[in-house]
């Protein structure tokens, strides 16, 4: 791959089905083989009133099963700056783009502040109205944020404005290809040099039961209510919901900045199916055109490709074309063995406009931990499909990655039901090794918009050091690459793990210092102490590594060697002797030397004082 073309994915986030809030709990789902599809919760809508047997009683639908997130009222709109006037009138779907960006770019190392300002684009893929749909019978309700917080271009556009993103911003809907659609013109806006950074992002919630009613009148849900993708059973698909962010940069940038590199987008394409029989049914040929077109630009030998995460709803049209576009685009033309093909959606369902990021974010995980979860619900392999012949072979069982002398490639296949195919190919990123910086005392840093959000936020680091994290990455990550919010704590000494937990249980313990920052701007006043806050050894750390707190002392040095005939320098350079410190003829000079040092150094790092005032030698 030309490195000029090279896009980096450098953040990602996810709130998918099953408590899948966190790409790792979402890999624990995938890895265990796990089946978490349940039915749309009591909290939406009364499904008794919506659901019948029957599918020719009108304005009901036969099933509700589908995969869920749960709750998705609860926002913290203040932590945006969103009046709880303004949060109530907006689709929870814009509440969890917000939410997964914020939590994308703390993955990706990119600190809020830093990025305010910059051509940075926003992508969304999004189709469903549901929240606004279900509040036109009560015009009362709305206010004037309701077309704010109803509109699917908002969706891109929130993000832009709580961000202060200056590039490209736009809600995309290609129905179930939406999400990689929206990927396909980030890629093109980056190569493009129309952005420096993109965020791209899938969502999709399941608020209203009139989608359910109008899919089920077309008999493309599953009436056993799950994804049976590549089964001699499959008729049709279960509904899903949630969403996902990614972060993307040009491989040469993030590589400059030190990002974390997840993987790469070796290419990505899309198409039209034009005419069909139906403009639902899909179109072998057009899905296979863009397989060969994207992979011989990409100059992808199909034999690098080591898995290929299919759109796999499981319906008795859409796997036959599917699976026969992969195995003439690819699968025939390897001499690797059969390419292994899976689906995510037969663990959380079909998340329509935001199938494409479980999809990716599933292929990065395989990459990362190099295994191929299982595809579940095939009992029987779909005899309209000639997989032997496609030279395809459906990953029912969890399998290694094999290693390849290349780095490794997946494809991600996504198709809308209005035509619009869109496939993205995924590289294994292999990086140089780089020697690691083991400090076992560093400070941890952890901020947060509130007390009882630190001590949460205090609670999950403890677990990440027990678990672990390196002390020393996540001193650096909490100190370089996180935003400094308004309610601070620095946890020093050996035994930070035992004193994060204390604090996130409502201690507080000596190893922890916290409190609230000031506001920028905010004039800061300092103290300079006297006899008595002297310790033994001030002063000899900071003189070997800080240079502008060791300038000032040897600025000072002569002027006590004339006063005093003994030198500040040498005496913070000495091993420490108390009983030195005790006597006031050198304490005191030291204090003041040190003192005025501190002072330097804290100017140079941007600190400046508005007022100053000390007590005895401090005056």
């Amino acid at each position: 791959m030309k490195r000029a073309k090279a896009i980096a994915i450098i953040g990602t986030a996810c709130r998918f089905p099953g408590g899948a809030a966190t790409p790792a709990s979402f890999w624990d789902i995938l890895s265990q083989g796990r089946d978490v599809v349940t039915e749309i919760p009591n909290d939406r809508f009364d499904k008794r009133i919506f659901q019948h047997p029957d599918i020719g009683v009108a304005g009901r639908s036969y099933t509700y099963a589908a995969g869920t997130v749960g709750d998705v009222a609860g926002f913290d709109a203040a932590f945006f700056g969103i009046s709880a006037r303004e949060a109530e009138q907006m689709d929870p779907q814009q509440r969890l783009l917000l939410e997964l960006t914020w939590e994308a770019m703390e993955r990706g190392g990119q600190v809020p502040d830093h990025i305010a300002g910059t051509p940075t684009a926003v992508y969304v893929g999004i189709s469903a109205t549901d929240y606004a749909d279900i509040r036109q019978g009560d015009a009362e309700t709305g206010n004037a944020y309701f077309m704010l917080g109803s509109t699917l271009s908002i969706a891109a556009n929130r993000i832009s404005y709580i961000f202060d993103l200056n590039g490209p911003s736009m809600a995309i809907d290609t129905a179930c290809s939406s999400s990689l659609v929206a990927l396909h013109e980030a890629v093109h806006a980056l190569r493009g040099g129309r952005c420096g950074m993109a965020v791209v992002g899938g969502m999709h919630l399941l608020l209203s039961p009139y989608n359910f009613v109008g899919f089920s009148k077309a008999t493309m849900l599953a009436p056993y209510g799950r994804c049976r993708a590549f089964d001699a059973l499959a008729k049709g698909y279960v509904r899903g919901e949630g969403g996902g962010v990614v972060l993307l940069k040009p491989l040469a940038d993030a590589e400059r900045d030190g990002d974390p590199i997840l993987g790469l987008i070796r290419d990505v394409d899309i198409n039209t199916d034009g005419r069909t029989k139906g403009i639902a049914l899909p179109s072998g040929e057009a899905q296979e055109a863009l397989l060969t077109r994207v992979y011989a630009r990409a100059g992808v030998d199909p034999n690098d490709v080591v898995y290929l995460e299919a759109h796999g709803t499981g319906t008795s049209v859409g796997d036959p074309a599917e699976t026969g576009a992969i195995g003439r685009a690819l699968g025939r033309h390897r001499t690797a063995g059969p390419l292994p093909v899976g689906s995510v959606k037969s663990n959380i369902g079909h998340l329509e406009p935001a199938a494409g990021m479980a999809g990716l974010i599933k292929s990065l995980l395989i990459l990362r931990h190099r295994v191929i979860p299982p595809t579940l619900h095939v009992e029987t392999l779909n005899p309209d499909i000639d997989f032997e012949g496609l030279n395809l072979a459906p990953a029912l069982t969890a399998q290694p990655l094999p290693r390849t002398e290349r780095p490794a490639v997946i494809g991600i296949n996504s198709f809308g039901f209005g035509g619009t195919n869109a496939h993205v190919i995924v590289e294994e990123y292999r990086a140089a090794p780089v020697a690691a910086d083991e400090s076992a005392d560093a400070p941890l840093y952890l901020s947060a918009r509130t007390e009882p959000a630190l001590r949460q936020l205090a609670g999950e680091m403890a677990g990440a050091l027990q678990n672990g994290v390196s002390r020393a990455d996540a001193a650096w990550t909490l100190g370089r690459r996180r935003s400094h919010l308004e309610t601070r704590l620095v946890a020093r000494g050996p035994d930070v793990v035992e004193a994060l937990a204390d604090y996130a249980s409502g201690e507080a313990p000596s190893a922890i210092t916290a409190g609230s920052a000031l506001s920028r701007g905010a004039p800061v006043g300092l103290v300079f102490a006297g006899n008595g806050s002297q310790w033994t050894g001030m002063g000899a750390a900071l003189l070997g590594e800080d240079a502008v707190f060791r300038a000032a002392i040897e600025r000072i040095d002569p002027l006590v060697q004339k006063a005093a005939g003994w030198s500040v320098l040498a005496e913070m350079a000495l091993d420490a002797d108390p009983a030195r410190m005790d006597d006031t003829r050198i304490a005191q000079p030291m204090l003041f030397a040190l003192q005025v040092g501190l002072v330097e150094s804290l100017r140079a790092r941007g600190l400046t004082f508005g007022a100053v005032t000390g007590h005895s030698v401090g005056e």
